[in-house]
């Protein structure tokens, strides 16, 4: 392992001081120590940026404060990665907790194996009946070898510049088209066996109800984006996707979140269909503020 390349972690905030400590706590805590720190803080009114400072930089940057409903994460993401040193960039979010050999192996697999990307599986968990579903819906993906809902957050900086980082006009799609132009590119992605852990706490399916659907207004983008690639599509926003087929075990062993899981994702299309036919109805101007 070369201790001289430097990882910048970098993680979007926005009015998240109750769970903000434990993400920095667990970047902070791993083996691999030669890491910076980058915060971008969407104008957070709380005590955010008050906690982050204390451990590392902090950038203001994302939403115009008078606009709230504008899905400013991709751009922050992408803004601190333009502010990273580092020779690799590390994208996590405020509710994740790393394992302290998270970095160590995703260093390895770059470094010792060629990889250009690294997949990071997330494992869920949390209070609610539908952070336990989520969990699960989770655990599908992690066992299989790469899952169509896979996306690489462990970066080479070098190869990330090359794609122009997150096309953050797509939303909540940033991320999967980033991994198809990783793809396309000839760019080699490893999936790592170490997973972070993804705090859902009192998941409540109204929130995922309000997150679809503001996902939902810029899915056409995505499918205008990518329409050469209509089979991909249709399996990535499949209702049953190939995980929860191949991994139908999982589903069977636990049929009560199985069934949740199912209503959970359904409810979740209804929502994001709906925000597809609210973005046709009003448009709404994405303004940043820099």
């Amino acid at each position: 392992m070369n201790n001289l390349s430097l990882v910048s972690v970098i993680i979007p905030t926005f009015n998240c001081q109750n769970i903000i400590e434990d993400c920095l706590k667990s970047v902070k805590k791993q083996t691999y120590k030669n890491i910076e720190l980058i915060i971008v803080d969407s104008f957070s009114t709380d005590k955010t940026p008050e906690i982050c400072k204390k451990y590392g930089k902090v950038y203001s940057y994302g939403r115009d404060p008078a606009q709230k409903n504008v899905f400013a994460v991709p751009y922050q993401r992408n803004y601190g990665v333009k502010m990273a040193k580092g020779e690799y960039v590390y994208i996590i979010d405020s509710d994740m907790r790393l394992i302290p050999e998270v970095v160590e192996s995703c260093i390895d697999l770059i470094e010792k194996r060629g990889a250009d990307a690294v997949i990071v599986p997330e494992v869920s968990y949390g209070e609610s009946f539908w952070a336990r579903c989520r969990a699960l819906e989770k655990a599908c993906y992690n066992r299989s070898p790469v899952s169509l809902s896979d996306a690489a957050r462990f970066v080479k900086k070098d190869v990330w510049d090359k794609l122009g980082g997150l096309d953050a006009t797509l939303g909540g799609g940033d991320d999967w088209d980033f991994q198809l132009r990783l793809n396309e590119s000839g760019y080699k992605t490893i999936k790592t066996r170490v997973a972070v852990m993804h705090y859902e706490g009192n998941l409540s399916l109204g929130k995922q109800i309000y997150k679809k659907f503001r996902y939902g207004k810029n899915v056409l983008d995505y499918f205008k984006k990518h329409k050469d690639r209509k089979i991909l599509l249709s399996k990535q926003y499949s209702l049953i996707r190939p995980d929860f087929i191949t991994n139908i075990d999982l589903l069977a062993k636990d049929p009560i979140h199985a069934v949740g899981m199912i209503f959970m994702k359904i409810v979740e299309y209804a929502a994001a269909f709906c925000g597809l036919v609210y973005s046709q109805i009003r448009k709404e101007e994405i303004k940043i503020k820099s």
